[in-house]
């Protein structure tokens, strides 16, 4: 293998790490200094609802305490489904703290105790609470383990001070924990920078819009959940709706064992086949996105194995370089553990990603969903008409 061959296979990814690094890291400051000069944000006056998806097992409820506060803003969204002891623990906590719940006709085919990493059941109660009990203006989409330092009212403030109608957030991971934390709080860091160049790339673990806009685009998912929150932005925008980013902290807890991790990163790799394979008809739409994820995750996978297979001087080259950059990236919030950045890199690109494309199948064919996203023009409501305002990002008031 030649020398550029072996220099491709390896830079790609850190070197749209740096593109991404450095336009998200401009977009940021500018929309800081433009949302200073605008000044904050009065949350008077706000009708919105917070929908919480729970179901399976109620251990996944953990963020009880932040919820408290909201009473009957928070929807706890469920399937009709489940067993009677999650039933009665789950109207207990909502009679406690003052809540709603929402229990979707939806009954999933093997109701359980074990997280899920596939199939419908989260979008379909979604949908269905949308259709049936928000009747707010606006509403919040929040995991059960996800918690904000300030009040939603704020998030929900902006998006309306903005006239927009979706809005991808911040997600920040828990500051304690072993190095694998440590490397996700890197990892997200990065993750969130994109956000300034795609607002459109909502986080499933929190995103924000207007009830209608939601309802409008739920209305043409495909309810497939890995790659869902990807989906739900890529309907919006093409539906016409305005998508902005917000970067409002939300903390979510990512996986802390090694066996957790590994089986949530099987499990976003099958959702990588998913958007970046599956769906490349719609690579037209954001050439950038679909070039990464097409070419340089998945095209040059085995050309990245090849490289590894025949060391040499150029290898060397290459990996000094990948490690140079990666550093790069990551230096100002450097601790001990960015010395494992490049190989932690390197084992999501080389061995989970392939084996996601296995996972991809063992999530579809049972549910027989293959998340194939069919966008309908016309379809979406009053947003196919609105004039579209794309990458509109900026800064929650502080």
């Amino acid at each position: 293998m030649d020398w550029t061959a072996s220099l491709l296979a390896l830079l790609a990814l850190p070197l749209l790490a740096v593109l991404i690094d450095s336009v998200g890291a401009a977009r940021s400051s500018r929309f800081r200094t433009e949302h200073r000069e605008a000044g904050s944000t009065s949350p008077q006056g706000l009708s919105f609802d917070v929908l919480v998806p729970i179901y399976g097992d109620i251990r996944y409820l953990t963020n009880l305490d932040y919820l408290h506060g909201y009473g009957p803003q928070i929807i706890l969204c469920t399937t009709s489904g489940e067993t009677d002891d999650f039933r009665q623990s789950l109207e207990e906590i909502a009679a406690n703290h003052g809540f709603r719940i929402f229990y979707s006709e939806y009954a999933p085919p093997a109701a359980g105790t074990r997280r899920r990493t596939g199939g419908t059941v989260r979008d379909r109660v979604i949908r269905d609470a949308l259709n049936t009990v928000v009747q707010a203006d606006y509403v919040v989409c929040l995991d059960a383990d996800s918690t904000s330092v300030r009040p939603l009212s704020e998030l929900v403030g902006e998006l309306r001070r903005r006239g927009d109608d979706v809005a991808s957030i911040e997600l920040v991971p828990q500051a304690e924990g072993p190095a694998l934390v440590q490397l996700q709080r890197h990892e997200y860091r990065l993750a969130m920078r994109l956000r300034f160049v795609m607002p459109w790339l909502l986080s499933g673990a929190c995103h924000a819009g207007t009830a209608s806009a939601m309802r409008a685009i739920m209305a043409q998912h495909s309810l497939f959940f890995q790659g869902n929150d990807v989906e739900t932005g890529l309907l919006g925008e093409r539906l016409g709706y305005r998508m902005t980013h917000i970067p409002f902290a939300v903390n979510t807890e990512v996986p802390a064992t090694l066996r957790s991790w590994w089986r949530q990163r099987l499990a976003w790799a099958g959702g990588e086949f998913r958007l970046y394979i599956v769906n490349i008809r719609f690579c037209f739409w954001h050439p950038f996105f679909w070039t990464y994820g097409s070419v340089v995750l998945f095209a040059f996978l085995l050309l990245r194995w090849q490289a590894l297979a025949h060391p040499g001087m150029s290898m060397l080259a290459a990996a000094v370089l990948y490690f140079g950059m990666i550093y790069g990236i990551h230096w100002k919030y450097r601790n001990r553990w960015l010395l494992l950045m490049p190989f932690y890199t390197l084992i999501t690109s080389l061995i989970i990603l392939p084996l996601g494309m296995v996972w991809y199948f063992a999530m579809a064919i049972p549910e027989k969903n293959f998340g194939l996203i069919r966008f309908r023009r016309g379809s979406g409501g009053s947003g196919a008409t609105r004039p579209r305002r794309r990458n509109a990002v900026g800064t929650a008031s502080t």
